[in-house]
């Protein structure tokens, strides 16, 4: 859900499961053409109007493998892709043809009855679920393929027959399937461990000036390192640097203030939460400003019981030096310093050292030889918040005639 009083329009792709051998270039053969189609389409609409949120749910039916390492490196890889085929298209996010796209995964399959694929369950919403969902769409999408087309009219009898708003024929969507990748189960000597451990109280740090694709990986996989299960001291602690740490940073002009990155971060995380479980709607919201060692604080709880903490912070560190409670880190791999720097200080303090999870930094590395040349720059213009700055100080001086 989202803290506008006016939603955004809302579009759902539903994508089938990918192959096991996860790279870019699988992914472009399975969705590229759809997702290519389907970007250029709402592009369009946000051009002549409000943005369009495009949520990509994408069946996981991999329970054996289920890692935290091959589940950030198909968020990551997907997200490189939507973000290249912007580039392709001429989608310059940020500005007025701009999709939000955020992407998430779901179950599709019977329920799993070994205990070692519980965690799998709790974690990843069904399809049923997902059908359940309190949030309208204005679009379904789907890949015109035999599995896409099961997938779709699943989605659909299940939406109908819980009694939600009806979707008609003219809201459907059907884009180009690609090359169907069939997934074979892996091996048992390449099978990863799925039970990866999960944490009841998980922090996460950054800028998040101009949210983008890189942002949106480091909260999602936040969000899907949360325990699924409530229990005391529930938590998401997210550290947003305050404004007086960014005077020297570059472009600053266009530095988006505290405020709006602390609303762009809550409007995609809770987004992203509720796909995660349709529990995680928001109940309250309350403020504080703190006399601690931190400035303003918004809690927001959700009806599942998680209390999602927005700390503005002064320093590298925020809560994860203030709160003893919190066992869980996501870091991006350039930043893996730091938390080294964290499980120091915590160890000083006699606490104990937090789990660290890494996410990978997206670049165009795995692009396509013929054409990453030409792609590279404006890529990179998608995923660094000093190249949107500086594309927006541009725009805004070329508006003025300056």
């Amino acid at each position: 859900m989202t803290t506008d009083d006016i939603p955004q329009p809302s579009w759902l792709f539903i994508l089938p499961a990918p192959s096991s051998e996860i790279t870019l270039s699988s992914l472009r053969v399975a969705y590229g053409p759809g997702l290519s189609q389907c970007l250029q389409y709402a592009s369009k609409v946000s051009a002549r109007a409000s943005d369009v949120v495009l949520d990509v749910a994408i069946a996981y039916n991999d329970v054996s493998n289920f890692s935290y390492s091959r589940v950030q490196v198909l968020l990551g890889l997907m997200y490189k892709l939507t973000c290249i085929i912007c580039t392709e298209q001429h989608i310059d996010l940020q500005y007025d043809n701009d999709v939000d796209i955020r992407i998430t995964f779901f179950r599709d399959g019977e329920e799993a009855t070994h205990p070692e694929n519980i965690t799998f369950q709790k974690s990843v919403i069904d399809l049923q679920a997902l059908a359940k969902i309190n949030r309208v769409w204005q679009r379904i999408c789907s890949l015109e393929s035999e599995i896409g087309e099961t997938l779709l009219r699943k989605f659909l009898r299940i939406k109908k027959d819980s009694s939600q708003y009806v979707i008609a024929e003219s809201q459907i969507e059907r884009f180009p399937g690609g090359v169907t990748m069939l997934q074979q189960p892996p091996s048992q000597s390449k099978a990863e461990s799925n039970a990866f451990h999960r944490h009841h109280s998980v922090a996460v740090g950054g800028t998040f000036d101009h949210l983008h694709a890189g942002h949106k990986l480091l909260l999602t996989m936040t969000a899907l390192v949360l325990d699924s299960e409530p229990s005391p001291g529930w938590c998401i602690a997210v550290g947003i640097t305050g404004d007086e740490l960014l005077k020297n940073k570059q472009y600053r002009e266009v530095l988006e203030s505290f405020e709006q990155r602390l609303s762009a971060v809550r409007h995609f995380l809770l987004d992203i939460l509720e796909l995660i479980s349709p529990t995680h709607t928001l109940q309250s919201t309350s403020r504080v400003e703190s006399s601690g060692p931190h400035g303003r604080i918004v809690h927001d709880v959700l009806k599942s019981g998680l209390n999602v903490k927005y700390v503005e912070i002064f320093d590298p560190c925020g809560p994860t030096l203030t709160e003893e409670s919190i066992t869980g880190l996501v870091l991006s791999r350039e930043t893996r310093k730091g938390g080294e720097f964290v499980n120091e200080k915590r160890n000083e303090k006699g606490w104990h050292a937090l789990e660290v999870f890494e996410v990978d930094v997206l670049d165009t590395e795995e692009g396509e030889a013929g054409n990453q040349s030409q792609i590279d720059d404006k890529y990179q213009s998608k995923i660094s918040s000093t190249d949107i700055r500086r594309r927006v100080l541009q725009r805004s001086k070329a508006d003025q005639g300056i």
